[in-house]
């Protein structure tokens, strides 16, 4: 199908309350929405479902995202994008004479929802409805996508420069891009595509209609802000995830430090609805929830940690600020970040916050998403 502005504003919207914090910005997903609107062919932009596509299996596409601090941007964002699957894509017609058919994002935040269509907008590929987590993830090897091979690769800036990397093992190549995203060439900020493989590949690994959902959303907290009726359809759609509200109340202070293309933060809470304290622990991603009431944490990863302003905007961890009123939310992983191998690997990372527990991602009171959406914003706590 073929989408506009307002779908792509409500994936946007959507994205960043699914995207556990991260994912990107909204400053850069919104400049990346008015190149995509200024350049596709009537502003439009085409996304193609997981089931209902027209390519054989033997298509090739690839993930492009865009990789570093969850705060960086560079000035022309779109350029990057644009070198990293041009030189991917020529790459790919030298080595095996195949051209790359499709692109897709590599998690669901607002700017990585926003960074395949400035593909289609720009060289008319159509982006595939699917991603490799279903909420963003802080390094690569947590990708579904994970389990194929992620190279030939390609990460460049907005003024043309680009490297190609053959690293076979996708731990291996997330260390690589690390320190080079973080030099002043790049900024904190790069944009890689990478993972060209045939489509009957990418679908066995991949989290399906992620792009739809976020849309679904978006469009929710859309019509919840400008009093307008929902479909059934999307609540229903929505209510296909689970989600609970974790607490309620004011920021009271972020710690802040830039370091190796990443943002670590952590976000303090004072909970209203339970007079606690609420602490959480970000690399980009908002990755582990403590409640002071409790001896260890109240939820980690993969769950994801949303934030909603009471007045019904979501915000993301490069939003966030000192005195906002946010309602926090958690919202159940896709089930394919359940799987033992993946779970070891999010336990794993949460070992940079020297936390060598168990995951708490199992959420203890659920609703539908959709439900719940409708109850904070019509009838705030």
């Amino acid at each position: 199908m073929e989408i506009s502005s307002e779908k792509l504003h409500h994936i946007i919207e959507g994205a960043a309350l699914l995207g556990s914090g991260g994912g990107g910005n909204k400053a850069a997903a919104y400049a990346l929405l008015k190149y995509i609107v200024e350049t596709a062919p009537s502003g439009k932009v085409q996304l193609l479902s997981a089931l209902d596509h027209s390519f054989e299996s033997s298509a090739m596409g690839c993930v492009i995202a865009d990789i570093g601090a969850n705060s960086a941007q560079e000035e022309k964002q779109y350029e990057a994008i644009a070198t990293a699957f041009n030189e991917l894509s020529l790459q790919m017609q030298r080595t095996i004479g195949a051209s790359l058919a499709f692109v897709l994002p590599i998690e669901t935040g607002p700017e990585n929802c926003m960074v395949p269509f400035v593909v289609a907008a720009h060289y008319g590929v159509p982006v595939l409805d699917i991603d490799g987590a279903g909420r963003a993830v802080p390094v690569l090897p947590l990708a579904t996508f994970s389990e194929l091979p992620p190279c030939p690769a390609v990460i460049a800036n907005d003024k043309g420069d680009f490297l190609l990397l053959q690293i076979d093992k996708v731990a291996d190549l997330d260390s690589m891009l690390r320190p080079i995203t973080g030099l002043a060439l790049f900024g904190n900020s790069g944009s890689l595509a990478l993972w060209p493989s045939r489509i009957d590949s990418l679908l066995k690994y991949a989290v399906r209609n992620s792009l739809s959902y976020a849309m679904a959303c978006g469009e929710i907290i859309d019509c919840l802000q400008k009093g307008i009726q929902i479909g059934a359809g999307c609540l229903s759609f929505v209510n296909e995830r689970k989600a609970c509200l974790l607490g309620q109340g004011i920021v009271q202070s972020i710690q802040n430090k830039e370091e190796g293309a990443f943002d670590y933060s952590q976000v303090v809470i004072h909970d209203v609805l339970s007079d606690t304290t609420i602490s959480v622990l970000v690399q980009n991603e908002s990755l582990i929830l403590y409640n002071s009431n409790q001896p260890g944490p109240m939820l980690t990863a993969p769950a994801s940690i949303g934030y909603l302003k009471t007045d019904g905007s979501a915000i993301t961890n490069a939003e966030i600020k000192q005195g906002d009123e946010v309602f926090l939310l958690a919202i159940d992983a896709h089930e394919a970040l359940k799987q033992p191998g993946r779970l070891l690997l999010f336990k794993e990372q949460l070992q940079e916050f020297a936390y060598f527990g168990e995951l708490k991602y199992q959420l203890s009171v659920e609703e539908g998403l959709a439900d719940l959406l409708v109850r904070l914003i019509h009838t705030p706590v």
